[in-house]
């Protein structure tokens, strides 16, 4: 099961793997309020969404990462 908390400065997941539980949580990076006299709201949003994109890929490293130690361990 996953537990997922998402907010506008990070997201925290919680996985379970063969019996252990990890919860990780990485900070979405922010952008200057927006200004419509010197940004576009299309760009602003769109930078929005890839900096969401690459706090989640984050999670997913992070989470690869823990599962290959914990395979390790059981392996030796």
């Amino acid at each position: 099961m996953t537990l997922i908390k998402v907010s506008m400065d990070k997201i925290e997941k919680e996985f379970t793997y063969k019996g252990q539980t990890k919860k990780f949580s990485v900070a979405i990076e922010q952008l200057p309020p927006f200004n419509p006299e010197t940004m576009d709201k299309d760009k602003y949003e769109e930078t929005q969404k890839v900096l969401f994109l690459m706090a989640e890929e984050e999670i997913y490293n992070q989470k690869t990462e823990w599962i290959f130690s914990i395979e390790k361990k059981l392996q030796q």
